[in-house]
C-alpha cells in the first residue's frame, strides 16, 4: 500500500510533535526547586534534593549572584542573578552539600547571603524542601555594619520556645525580635534600627537550654 505525499508529511509532522512532547516530560524522579533571590536571603536556603534535580534561582529584588566554587562545595557555578538575569538552572549531579551564596553579600563558609543544597543519591523522605538542622546555630548578621536594616539567621533542631533579644553595648535589653515557639529549621529574623543610634550591638538567641551570643554594628 503506498503513502500519498500529503499522508507521508502529516505523519512526519506528528512524529516531529511526539517527539517534543517526549523531550519536555523530566524523567522520572526529577523535581525542580525554586530558590527565590531577594535582597539578602535566599528562600528557602537550604533544601533536600535527589542527584538529578534541577535547582532554578528566581531574581525577586536586588543585584546578586548565586555562586559556587572548588572551596565551597563538589559542583562550581557563578552566576548575576538581576533584573537582566532573572533565572539560572543547574541541574545537580554529584550526591554532597554544595554550599552557595552571594558574592556581594555572603561568603563560601555561610555567613550572609548563603545557602546548601544536600543532594543524595535517594529520594527525600520529607515532603517539602526544608533542611532540619542537626544542630542550635546562631549566624552572623548580614549585611554587618548595616544601616538600618539587617537579617539574622538561625537553626534549631527541634521545636520550642525561642528568643531573640538585642542588648546594648553597656547590657541593656533594647529590643526583643522574637520570643515564642519555632518549629525545626532554619529562620531568619529582621532587625531594624532606624529608631537606634550608631554603634555597637549584641543579640542573643535562647532556645531552651542553648544560647548564643554575637555582635553587630549599627553604622549611620
Amino acid at each position: 500500500m503506498l503513502i500519498k505525499e500529503d499522508e507521508m508529511k502529516n505523519l512526519n509532522s506528528l512524529i516531529f510533535l511526539l517527539l517534543i512532547f517526549l523531550l519536555t516530560i523530566p524523567l522520572a524522579g526529577q523535581t525542580k526547586h525554586i530558590v527565590e533571590v531577594s535582597d539578602f536571603v535566599f528562600t528557602p536556603s537550604d533544601i533536600n534534593i535527589t542527584v538529578g534535580d534541577t535547582i532554578l534561582w528566581q531574581w525577586i529584588e536586588g543585584m546578586h549572584t548565586t555562586t559556587s566554587d572548588v572551596v565551597s562545595g563538589p559542583d562550581t557555578w557563578d552566576t548575576i542573578i538581576d533584573q537582566f538575569n532573572p533565572t539560572f538552572s543547574i541541574v545537580i549531579t554529584t550526591p554532597g552539600l554544595h554550599r552557595y551564596y552571594c558574592i556581594p553579600h555572603g561568603g563560601p563558609n555561610g555567613v550572609g547571603m548563603a545557602g546548601t543544597i544536600n543532594a543524595s543519591n535517594i529520594a527525600s523522605a520529607t515532603e517539602d524542601n526544608a533542611t532540619i538542622p542537626a544542630s542550635f546555630s546562631l549566624f552572623q548578621n548580614y549585611p554587618n555594619p548595616f544601616n538600618p536594616e539587617t537579617n539574622i539567621k538561625f537553626n534549631i533542631s527541634f521545636r520550642e520556645l525561642v528568643s531573640l533579644k538585642v542588648y546594648n553595648i553597656l547590657g541593656n535589653e533594647v529590643a526583643v525580635l522574637l520570643n515564642e515557639v519555632k518549629p525545626a529549621g532554619s529562620h531568619i529574623i529582621k532587625f531594624n534600627g532606624e529608631n537606634f543610634s550608631s554603634g555597637v550591638y549584641f543579640y542573643t538567641l535562647t532556645a531552651g537550654n542553648l544560647k548564643e551570643t554575637r555582635k553587630m554594628i549599627l553604622a549611620k
